[in-house]
């Protein structure tokens, strides 16, 4: 009997001692799902933080390229600035480029990754430069990994009014920007579709100012030396006009002098004539 309690003892201790482990691996597994979940979500959000801060400080004279590409399961984009030497830095670091590129690479899993790349020379042409097709990367950061899809859209200002004309799936205007930008994306399968809108704030092109200061500054100067030419004969006649007053003055004065001889004008009284 002793030994029949002691083996069913040690039958239900360890019954009990599975179920506690079960339970503590499910909850050690919901706990890991809940991690992932959690940095997937920082992720998404710090990328669309990044995004947005980016579009917003854009210069005015920086030039954007959207093309599209149907590869059957999936819709493939790059989009190109160029003439943003400071700007899509990562994770704090100073990175300077001359263009910056957000591509959709497929994976062999099925699904996409965004990739940010960075040229060291112009592949977009522009007034400074003219594209080099063949470029390299000279780096490349993997923002998302395992992407459903991820599609842009861009918006022409000038259409802003007119919905068949607002949206474009490309993007080539050189020297402006659109006025928004358009995401469409979906993490994964089972996730819902998230669409967020990136504003693009109209701003100056330093070559466009320059050009109207440089032929300001002609009519500038043509009317600058015409108002010191009139200025100097103006000047000249009035000096003239001078000049001639204080002659006939002099003139005037060194008459009586000539008439009245060596004497100096009538005799004072109580003064004895010669």
């Amino acid at each position: 009997m002793l030994l029949l309690e002691a083996v069913l003892a040690l039958a239900i201790a360890g019954m009990l001692l599975v179920t506690i482990m079960w339970i503590v691996d499910g909850a050690l597994e919901m706990s890991n799902v809940m991690a992932d979940d959690g940095r997937e979500q920082m992720t998404q959000e710090a990328l669309l933080t990044f995004l947005g801060r980016n579009f917003s400080q854009l210069p005015g004279n920086a030039e954007m390229e959207l093309l599209r590409e149907d590869a059957g399961s999936h819709i493939l984009s790059d989009l190109t600035f160029q003439n943003v030497p400071t700007s899509f830095s990562w994770s704090g670091q100073a990175i300077s480029a001359e263009a910056v590129q957000i591509s959709t690479v497929p994976t062999r899993s099925g699904d996409i990754d965004v990739v940010l790349r960075y040229y060291e020379e112009a592949i977009l042409d522009d007034s400074d430069s003219t594209a080099n097709v063949n470029a390299e990367p000279v780096a490349e950061i993997v923002l998302l990994r395992d992407v459903y899809f991820f599609e842009w859209y861009a918006r022409d200002g000038r259409a802003v009014n007119d919905d068949s004309q607002g949206y474009t799936e490309t993007w080539d205007v050189r020297g402006r920007l659109p006025i928004q930008m358009e995401l469409r994306v979906k993490f994964d399968e089972s996730s819902d579709e998230i669409i967020h809108h990136f504003w693009i704030p109209p701003k100056l092109n330093p070559e466009s100012v320059v050009r109207s200061q440089r032929r300001a500054a002609p009519q500038g100067r043509q009317g600058a030396s015409s108002r010191s030419s009139s200025g100097r004969d103006s000047g000249r006649g009035s000096n003239g006009g001078d000049a001639r007053s204080r002659s006939s003055g002099s003139r005037t004065r060194s008459a009586p002098s000539s008439s009245g001889g060596s004497g100096s004008g009538p005799p004072r009284p109580g003064t004895p004539g010669r």
